[in-house]
């Protein structure tokens, strides 16, 4: 059998782009040794396509280097109700081997479980290089302020995901299944988010009046919906909403918030204090349009939308209205 018959045409694709990176910015890649620039690259495709952010943005995030606690990148989000999402990559790229069937190395789970154990526990001394350091104290200062970090561990490679018994190990170990989760990237995966074209576009029907402004070549609408609004646009579109959101659904019961929005929902006597309880939601967009010779009620078309902040609630009215569909 050929070598051209081996290669999968995914992990192939994937390393035509890593070779035009390295090749195209050298500069942003370790000197001299041209397989560790085509691993640094890889990370450095992962990172951007998963968070959705330019190469440069990505750059910024990569961690790789002696000392770096096998963590090759690290994404830190804002803190919300408490809790902050932190984003831990690591990579394992093929370099002569395309056919994309390696599974990811068992003993770089464990030692990704280990380094969760370490970093994020103030108490723990730990030496590390001077670019990832800085964000390991950053994360340590908002733990020791008690704030709670919600961490995604995504391994990266141009193969397949772990083993059934590497998932064993990793469901018998003592990290919390509320606070860590684990997430596979592979060829298959960045493929796919490079043919995703069909974009998310529907309407939004307002309630009462709306503030609509233009600054900076740019409209913010600030508006009012019902939870039924929301849950039936999640009823139609599901996570398609949330692809630029790495943080997904916690669910109910893993999550404090969630549940608290859950109950208040369920509740006849709280369920009409909701709006005053919850900080809403942001979506972006590509295009919005609506009847401005109105002055409220808007029904607002809306052209690639997001949900870039408060998926965690919309996905708990979802489940809300879903268990109770006469509120």
């Amino acid at each position: 059998m050929s070598n051209q018959i081996q290669t999968d045409f995914n992990a192939s694709i994937l390393d035509q782009r890593v070779a035009g990176l390295v090749a195209e910015h050298p500069e942003w890649f370790p000197d001299g040794d041209e397989d560790k620039k085509k691993s640094a690259a890889f990370v450095l495709s992962c990172m951007s396509a998963l968070l959705d952010i330019p190469l440069e943005s990505a750059r910024d995030l990569m961690t790789d280097g002696g000392n770096d606690a096998g963590v090759d990148g690290i994404f830190i989000g804002d803190v919300e109700d408490g809790e902050f999402q932190v984003t831990l990559f690591q990579g394992k790229y093929k370099i002569r081997d395309l056919r994309g069937i390696a599974a990811f190395p068992e003993r770089d789970v464990q030692h990704m479980a280990q380094t969760v154990s370490a970093l994020f526990n103030p108490d723990r001394t730990v030496d590390l290089n001077p670019r990832i350091l800085p964000r390991i104290e950053e994360i340590r200062s908002l733990v020791r302020d008690g704030y709670i970090p919600l961490i995604c561990i995504v391994l990266c490679n141009n193969g397949t995901i772990w083993t059934e018994q590497t998932q064993n190990w990793i469901d018998r170990q003592s990290l919390p299944q509320d606070q860590v989760t684990w997430k596979h990237f592979n060829h298959d995966s960045f493929v796919e988010i490079l043919k995703k074209t069909k974009t998310v576009d529907d309407i939004i029907k307002l309630s009462g009046q709306a503030i609509i402004e233009e600054f900076d070549f740019r409209r913010v609408l600030l508006g009012k919906t019902s939870v039924r609004e929301i849950a039936q646009l999640f009823d139609k579109h599901g996570d398609a909403l949330l692809d630029r959101n790495i943080r997904r659904y916690l669910g109910l019961h893993s999550n404090r918030v969630n549940s608290a929005i859950y109950q208040t929902l369920q509740d006849e006597q709280q369920r009409g204090n909701f709006y005053f309880f919850n900080n809403g939601i942001t979506i972006i967009c590509r295009k919005f349009r609506h009847n401005a010779l109105q002055d409220s009620n808007y029904i607002v078309k809306i052209e690639g939308m997001q949900v870039i902040n408060g998926g965690q609630t919309c996905k708990t009215i979802q489940c809300a209205l879903m268990d109770t569909p006469e509120a």
